[in-house]
């Protein structure tokens, strides 16, 4: 039986699966379901495949646009489970560690899709989607812990709807790559700000600066209310400035502590949307100018000199092991752990039992070692 083959001009390399999609996209072409060749390499030989016995029915009714997206999002999806466990890493964009927007750039960028490093440029490409009607490879953005507006604080990609909730793939401090049921997770709940799904031309890759302007133009109130610097609070009167100068081990909490202010003054002094600080960064902090005096060597001492003038003793405050309760089982937290993923090892328990069992409040604030109570079943 002859067969014909309509060889596509437009190459979609899948470099981990070592896959490639040739499909062409114009005004006068459409392909049909038998129009498209999968080419897949082995170490043996290559496989030439009829688009008949290797593409299902997902894709059937799809027009040629629709069809080249669908196919390069599920692709997305696959790479990006394969680093499920990946340690988090603060600004990583490679498989050595990646960070939640260096993730979602990461996996795009491996099929050379023209995705920016920033969710504050991701954000205003495509178009604003409601919760109820997220579909895989949307975007889904957060405002972190510290974060006293709207500004973006995290982002991940949805990968399933379900009813009522979506399932999402992210790199989360402290958790690594996991994947989660966003709604059973409090933390992201009451921290979820919206989604957005990226347009066409980005799959196909036509994205070019003067579209940028265009949907940024179009997502004006999305752009003021997310992504717009946040503007520093001013001095307040009768208060001198002093400088601090970020160390390792440091958090803003701490910092906070020990020159008797609070957090949320230090991120709005500084102009700071999270917690997240840089060793070396050097922070406003306005104190009582008749207390200067009380403060004003805080900043060259060291960690336990700063310690104890707040009372705390590093030496005899030493966290010392609590004895097992027998009335539970205990998991010792693992490189790419999360509430979700160690509920399902046991039967019956689900991430919130474990949070809430053991006061978690953030799923992404577990430590590796960390010992938690599984309620005996």
């Amino acid at each position: 039986m002859k067969l014909i083959i309509y060889i596509i001009t437009i190459c979609v390399f899948l470099g981990f699966s070592n896959i490639k999609m040739f499909s062409q996209v114009s005004e006068e072409d459409s392909l049909s379901k038998s129009d498209l060749l999968i080419v897949s390499e082995t170490e043996d030989s290559i496989l030439l495949h009829n688009i008949n016995d290797t593409i299902s029915d997902k894709y059937a009714g799809l027009d040629s646009i629709q069809r080249i997206r669908t196919m390069l999002i599920d692709s997305i999806i696959d790479y990006g489970k394969t680093f499920v466990g990946l340690n988090y890493r603060y600004g990583g964009i490679t498989p050595a560690g990646f960070d939640c927007s260096g993730f979602i750039f990461h996996i795009h960028r491996h099929f050379n899709l023209p995705m920016p490093r920033v969710p504050s440029a991701t954000c205003l490409m495509g178009e604003k989607v409601h919760i109820d009607s997220l579909q895989p490879g949307d975007l889904v953005y957060f405002k972190t812990r510290a974060a006293y507006d709207n500004t973006i604080g995290h982002v991940a990609m949805v990968i399933e709807k379900i009813p009522g909730s979506f399932i999402m793939i992210h790199s989360a401090s402290h958790a690594g790559l996991v994947i989660e049921d966003f709604s059973q997770y409090s933390y992201y709940v009451s921290r979820y700000l919206f989604a957005n799904r990226l347009p066409d031309e980005f799959y196909l890759r036509q994205w070019n600066d003067s579209l940028m302007n265009i949907y940024k133009y179009k997502n004006a109130d999305l752009y003021k209310e997310h992504v717009e610097s946040v503007i520093p609070a001013e001095q307040p009167a009768g208060t001198v400035e002093m400088q601090y100068t970020v160390k390792s081990g440091d958090a803003v909490s701490l910092i906070a502590s020990w020159y008797g202010v609070k957090t949320a003054e230090i991120l709005a002094w500084n102009g700071m949307g999270s917690y997240s600080l840089r060793v070396g960064q050097v922070l406003k902090i306005y104190i009582k100018s008749e207390l200067q005096s009380i403060y004003k060597n805080i900043n060259n001492m060291s960690f336990e000199e700063k310690q104890r003038t707040v009372g705390i003793d590093p030496v005899k405050n030493e966290v010392k092991p609590e004895p097992e309760d027998p009335n539970y089982e205990y998991y010792t937290v693992k490189a790419g752990d999360s509430p979700y993923s160690i509920s399902k090892k046991y039967t019956g328990v689900t991430a919130d039992d474990i949070m809430k069992l053991n006061g978690i409040t953030n799923p992404s604030s577990l430590r590796i070692g960390q010992k938690l109570k599984i309620k005996k079943k």
